[in-house]
């Protein structure tokens, strides 16, 4: 059976669909820079497109050689500095690769018959539009979740919180820079956005946390007055920009870490909200 090939559309086609699969693996990395994702995209095109038209290069059309030719592809646009960072954007530029296609070729079923013939009627503008506007949308929306699910899920962490009969789950990011401990007890302390935690809390206290939570000294004041049922007090502290402050803090009535009770830990207040959707920050000594 005689197969047509178009040049110029195969070559469109593949840089859409490079430059989709590279812009998701930047954006679930955080590691974007759109004119590297541009000469990544266009290197692997132009491999592909050379592969079908010489002989010479059909070894990076199948198997082993198409993986090197997409390792390439992602040396030039992440520049990985270890093996295990080259093996983790490979894996995820993988998996954007199988949902790329397979929701392409979802938009694609019951307009053409796929296989037998390279025309620009198989896989039309509108497709490769709807291909797009599908994986923007989804990837804006869920990056976050995914970052923390999927690809970072070794940096986080799942904390059960029960405190006067209210259990909360906390997704707290595992923070190698948080050493904060309690002068008073000794204990460890983890640290959650009050948004968070915010049902430990009365519904008063809560309105008044969107009235004043970017006046914090003023807010922790209003708790510590009025929340009587915590064992509430204040410890010092320094961060980056801050070199003296006071953090709200109570020891928990129970406190699990991935499934393992903990003791002796307190829980800071944080008065504001962590911007990558995580709810707190827990050290790796209090997981030891």
């Amino acid at each position: 059976m005689e197969v047509t090939i178009y040049g110029d559309v195969i070559f469109l086609i593949n840089f859409c669909m490079d430059f989709m699969i590279l812009w998701i693996t930047a954006v679930l990395e955080k590691n974007i820079c759109y004119k590297r994702i541009l000469l990544g995209s266009l290197f692997l095109s132009l491999m592909y497109c050379l592969a079908l038209c010489f002989p010479i290069f059909s070894f990076f059309c199948h198997g082993m050689g198409g993986f090197f030719l997409f390792v390439l592809g992602i040396e030039i646009v992440f520049f990985p500095k270890t093996i295990q960072k080259l093996l983790q954007y490979v894996l995820i530029g993988y998996i954007a690769a199988f949902a790329v296609g397979g929701v392409a070729f979802f938009f694609a079923t019951g307009t053409e018959n796929i296989g037998n013939h390279l025309t620009p009627s198989i896989f039309s503008i509108k497709i490769l539009i709807a291909t797009v506007c599908f994986f923007y949308i989804f990837i804006k929306l869920g990056k976050n979740w995914i970052a923390r699910k999927v690809i970072h899920q070794k940096e986080y962490c799942t904390v059960f919180l029960k405190q006067k009969e209210i259990q909360l789950e906390l997704h707290m990011l595992i923070d190698t820079g948080n050493s904060l401990k309690d002068p008073f007890s000794g204990n460890a302390v983890a640290v959650a956005a009050f948004p968070s935690i915010k049902n430990l809390f009365s519904k008063e206290t809560q309105l008044y946390f969107l009235k004043e939570y970017q006046n914090q000294q003023k807010f922790y004041e209003y708790v510590l007055q009025n929340e009587k049922t915590l064992p509430l007090h204040f410890i010092p502290f320094s961060s980056l920009g801050k070199e003296n402050g006071l953090l709200l803090v109570f020891q928990p009535e129970k406190l699990e870490i991935e499934g393992n009770l903990k003791k002796n830990i307190s829980l800071g207040i944080y008065c504001g909200s962590f911007s990558d959707g995580y709810d707190g920050l827990v050290s790796p000594e209090i997981l030891a």
